[in-house]
């Protein structure tokens, strides 16, 4: 057996489709230097954090006291 055909993962390509934290929607990474992103926009993003803003917010959270504003 020919080490090609062992490799235990497959090899990374700057096409590499991801799946957006926000809304699912799939998209292709666009550079592989870095961290892979998260959100497949600048406005999925903003949307993330108007959510864990409100969500901090909440008196009923379960994790814990509520963040300093």
């Amino acid at each position: 057996m020919s080490a090609a055909s062992r490799q235990a993962h497959p090899p990374h390509t700057a096409t590499r489709q991801l799946h957006c934290a926000c809304c699912g929607r799939p998209f292709v990474r666009p550079s592989m230097r870095g961290p892979a992103p998260l959100y497949c926009s600048v406005d999925c993003q903003k949307q993330m954090r108007v959510r864990t803003r409100a969500w901090s917010q909440r008196e009923d959270t379960p994790f814990g006291r509520r963040r300093a504003s």
